[in-house]
C-alpha cells in the first residue's frame, strides 16, 4: 500500500508541515506565531485597514528538506507505476474477461494516484529552492513520457479495447487525465511543448468515443488546436502534421497533411502506413463523389493515391487524364480551397513521398547543409539537419523502373497543374485571384528548385537529376512570362519590390506584414526552408482559425508575392527576364525564340483599362478587391465532405459546353455578389467527416 499523501488539490505536498498548504485556519490569536513573528495590523493600521490580517510567516524550504521529499515522492511513484504497468498488461492479455464497475473505479484510482505523484514530482524538483541538479530529474528519468505511457496512454488502450463497456469509465478517465496535463501546462512550462501534444492526443481519443455529430467536431476542433499549437513551436516536425491528417476529412487537405508529414525537414516515416491505410479504399472506388466541384477534388485524390500504391501505368494514365480534363474546365476545380493542397500534394508526390532515395529529397537536403554550413558561425551549437541517410523511412523501397516511372507521373501532374492555372489566367481578374496562392506556392517551389541547382553544381549526379526537372523543355517559361505580365496590369511593380528581389532580400522589412494562410500549409517542407526570413512567423498573433480570413491586403500581398519570386526568377536564372523599362517579363537567353507565348490581352474589359489609365498608378489596389466570400455551390460543398456527400438539389446541366477559349472570347460572365459566409478554421484546422456518412479510417499516431 502506498502511504498515504497529504494533498491540497491535485496532488499538492507541502513540504513545511504534515498539514495541507492553503487549508484555511481560523484567525484566532493561539493560531499566530509569538514575539517578532505576530502578524496582527497595530492600532493604527487596523483603523485604517479594519480586518485585514497579514500573511503568516513561512519559512523558506531548504536543500535539506527537499532532497529526501523528492525521494519520497520517486519511491511513490516506482510503487504505483510496478502496480499500473502489471495490471495493464493483464488486462491486455484477457480482453474477453468483464469488470465490474467497482473494479473500473478501482483502476482508474489507482491510475490517478500515479498521477499525483507526478505532479507532486514536478512541482518539487521545480521549486524555487531546487538545485540545478534537482530541476534536471524529470529529464533526466524521462518522467513526462513514463507518465503518460504508464499513468495515461495505457490505460486508455484497454478502455478502449474493452467498449462499449467500458464507455462511462472511459469518459471518467479521459476527463481526469486532461484536467491533470492542463494543471501541469499551466503549473510545469519545462515540458510544454510534452503537455501541448498529450493534451491533443486526449482531445483525439475523447473525439474517437463521441457517437454525437457536434461533440465529435467540437472534440476533433480541440485536438486540432493543440496540435497547431504544437506545430507552430516546432514546423519543422512531421509527426505532428500526422496527427492533423488523421483528423482531416478524406480530400487533398488530407493528403497534403500526409505528404507534408513524409517531406518536413524531420519526417515521420509511420506516416506511410497510415497514408497507406486511406490509399488502399480511394484507389478501389469508381464513384466517388457526385457533384462536379467534388468530383475533380475526388479525381486528384484518386490520382494521388494511385501514385503512391504504385499503379499501372495504363491505370496511373486514364487518372490523370481524368484529373487534367476536370482542371481545365472552368468553375470545375475549387482553387481557392483545393489549389494550395494540390501544390503540396503533388510536390510531395514529386519528392517520392519521402523516400530516401528521392534525389530531389537528397538536392534539397544538401542544399540545406551547404547553406547553413555557409551561414551559420563557425563554432555554433546547431543541430545537424536530417539527411535521408540518418532517417531511414521504412517500408523497402520498390523497383528502379517503378520508381523513375512515378516520377516521371508525378512530374508531369506537377507541371501540367502549374501550367493549367498560368494559361487559364486569361479567364479573368476572378480566376487569378482565386489561384494566385496555388501559382505563389508553385513559383517558391521553382525559386528554390533553382537555389538547390546553383548550390548542387560541383555535385554531377544531384545537378543532373535537377536539370532532368528544371530545363527549358519542362517548365514553359514563356506562359509564365505572360502570367507575369497580366499580374502587372492587376498589381503595380514598385521599385521596392525589384529591389528587394535584385538584392536577393525579403518582400517585407522586420515587423511588417503577416503571413498568408498558404504559409502555413509549406512552413516546415524539406523545399521551403529557406523561403521565409527568419522570424517571419513571429510576429503573427491571431488564433489557428482566424489565419484563414481573407481581407482585400491578403489579395494585394499574394499579388507581391508571385511578382517578387518572377522578378527573383529573371534576375537569378537564364529563363526569365525583366524589363523595367516597360515592365514587362519575358523568356531569357536560354530560352528558343519559339517557345515565348503570346500575352492575350483579354484580362479586363476596356473600360477597366482606360479607367486604370485614368486613375493613375496609385490606384492600381482598387482593381485587385476580393469578392466577399467564396461563391455559393451546392450543400456538398458548403460542408466540405468529400468522396460521399450528394448534393441538395440537383445539378443543373449547362445549357452549351464551356471551355477558356469561349470565356476569354465572350468576356465570361458578369461578376455577382457572392453571399456572406463564415470563414473556415484555420490554415491547419480540420473539417471532421460526418460519422453518418463516412467510415473513419484508423491511424495510430
Amino acid at each position: 500500500m502506498l502511504p498515504p499523501l497529504t494533498t491540497c488539490g491535485a496532488g499538492y505536498r507541502d513540504l513545511n508541515s504534515n498539514g495541507c498548504a492553503g487549508v484555511p485556519i481560523s484567525p484566532g490569536v493561539a493560531s499566530f506565531p509569538k514575539g517578532n513573528q505576530t502578524s496582527i495590523l497595530s492600532v493604527a493600521e487596523t483603523a485604517r485597514w479594519p480586518g485585514l490580517i497579514l500573511q503568516p510567516h513561512s519559512s523558506p524550504v531548504s536543500e535539506e528538506q527537499l532532497r529526501p521529499e523528492i525521494k519520497a515522492i520517486y519511491a511513490g511513484i516506482m510503487i504505483a507505476e510496478a502496480r499500473c504497468v502489471k495490471l495493464d498488461a493483464a488486462q491486455a492479455n484477457n480482453p474477453s474477461a468483464k469488470l465490474s464497475r467497482s473494479q473500473w473505479q478501482a483502476l482508474i484510482a489507482l491510475h490517478r494516484t500515479l498521477l499525483y505523484e507526478h505532479h507532486d514530482f514536478l512541482m518539487a524538483t521545480q521549486h524555487p529552492s531546487a538545485t540545478p541538479d534537482l530541476k534536471a530529474l524529470p529529464a533526466m528519468y524521462s518522467m513526462p513520457a513514463r507518465m503518460w505511457k504508464y499513468g495515461i496512454h495505457d490505460f486508455l488502450e484497454v478502455l478502449r479495447s474493452r467498449r462499449p463497456t467500458s464507455q462511462d469509465p472511459m469518459l471518467s478517465f479521459i476527463y481526469l487525465a486532461y484536467q491533470m496535463v492542463a494543471l501541469l501546462y499551466e503549473t510545469a512550462p519545462i515540458f510544454l511543448d510534452t503537455w501541448i501534444e498529450c493534451l491533443g492526443d486526449l482531445a483525439r481519443y475523447r473525439m474517437s468515443i463521441e457517437d454525437e455529430k457536434e461533440p465529435h467536431a467540437q472534440w476533433g476542433c480541440v485536438a486540432a488546436s493543440w496540435y497547431i499549437k504544437a506545430s507552430d513551436r516546432h514546423p519543422q516536425i512531421g509527426r505532428l502534421y500526422h496527427h492533423l491528417a488523421i483528423l482531416e476529412r478524406p480530400s487533398l487537405r488530407k493528403f497534403a497533411c500526409y505528404g507534408k508529414s513524409l517531406t518536413c525537414v524531420v519526417p515521420f516515416p509511420n506516416a506511410r502506413d497510415s497514408l497507406r491505410t486511406l490509399c488502399i479504399p480511394i484507389a478501389k472506388e469508381a464513384q466517388p463523389a457526385r457533384s462536379v466541384g467534388l468530383l475533380s477534388e475526388a479525381s486528384f485524390c484518386k490520382l494521388h493515391a494511385l501514385i503512391f500504391l504504385a499503379a499501372p501505368e495504363p491505370v496511373l494514365e486514364q487518372a490523370t487524364y481524368t484529373a487534367m480534363s476536370f482542371l481545365r474546365q472552368p468553375d470545375a476545380f475549387r482553387w481557392r480551397e483545393c489549389g494550395v493542397p494540390l501544390a503540396v500534394a503533388n510536390i510531395s508526390a514529386l519528392l517520392g513521398h519521402g523516400s530516401d532515395t528521392n534525389a530531389l529529397r537528397i538536392a534539397f537536403d544538401f542544399t540545406i547543409q551547404r547553406i547553413s554550413e555557409r551561414t551559420l558561425p563557425p563554432h555554433s551549437a546547431t543541430k545537424p539537419v536530417a539527411t535521408p541517410s540518418k532517417a531511414k523511412l521504412g517500408a523497402p523501397e520498390a523497383k528502379y523502373e517503378d520508381i523513375r516511372r512515378l516520377l516521371q507521373v508525378s512530374k508531369r501532374l506537377t507541371l501540367d497543374s502549374f501550367h493549367t492555372a498560368v494559361r487559364c489566367a486569361s479567364g479573368g481578374t476572378a480566376f487569378i485571384q482565386d489561384s494566385l496562392a496555388f501559382v505563389g506556392v508553385m513559383l517558391c517551389f521553382i525559386h528554390v528548385l533553382c537555389l538547390a541547382k546553383r548550390e548542387t553544381q560541383n555535385e554531377p549526379e544531384l545537378n543532373m537529376s535537377l536539370c532532368l526537372l528544371l530545363g527549358p523543355d519542362e517548365i514553359a517559361w514563356g506562359l509564365l512570362a505572360g502570367y507575369l505580365n497580366q499580374l502587372t496590369r492587376l498589381r503595380r511593380v514598385t521599385d521596392h519590390l525589384v529591389l528587394s528581389a535584385r538584392q536577393g532580400i525579403w518582400l517585407q522589412k522586420a515587423g511588417e506584414g503577416k503571413p498568408l494562410p498558404e504559409d502555413y500549409s509549406t512552413r516546415g517542407l524539406v523545399w521551403a526552408y529557406f523561403a521565409f526570413c527568419p522570424g517571419w512567423f513571429d510576429s503573427d498573433s491571431d488564433e489557428d482559425w482566424l489565419r484563414n480570413v481573407e481581407t482585400s491586403g491578403t489579395h494585394l500581398a499574394r499579388a507581391d508575392r508571385a511578382l517578387y519570386y518572377g522578378l527573383r526568377l529573371a534576375f537569378e536564372t537564364p529563363y526569365l527576364s525583366y524589363d523595367p523599362t516597360t515592365v514587362t517579363f519575358s523568356t531569357g537567353s536560354a530560352m528558343a525564340p519559339s517557345s515565348t507565348v503570346p500575352v492575350p490581352q483579354l484580362l479586363r474589359p476596356a473600360s477597366a483599362e482606360s479607367q486604370a489609365r485614368h486613375l493613375g498608378p496609385g490606384h492600381y489596389t482598387q482593381l485587385l478587391v476580393p469578392p466577399l466570400s467564396t461563391p455559393a455551390s451546392s450543400a456538398a460543398s458548403d460542408s466540405d465532405y468529400v468522396h460521399v456527400r450528394r448534393p441538395a438539389k440537383p445539378v443543373q446541366t449547362p445549357a452549351a459546353p464551356r471551355s477558356w477559349a469561349t470565356v476569354a472570347k465572350n468576356g465570361g460572365p458578369p461578376m455577382k455578389a457572392a453571399r456572406f459566409s463564415k470563414p473556415r478554421l484555420g490554415a491547419d484546422s480540420v473539417r471532421v467527416v460526418d460519422a453518418e456518412n463516412v467510415h473513419f479510417e484508423q491511424g495510430d499516431a
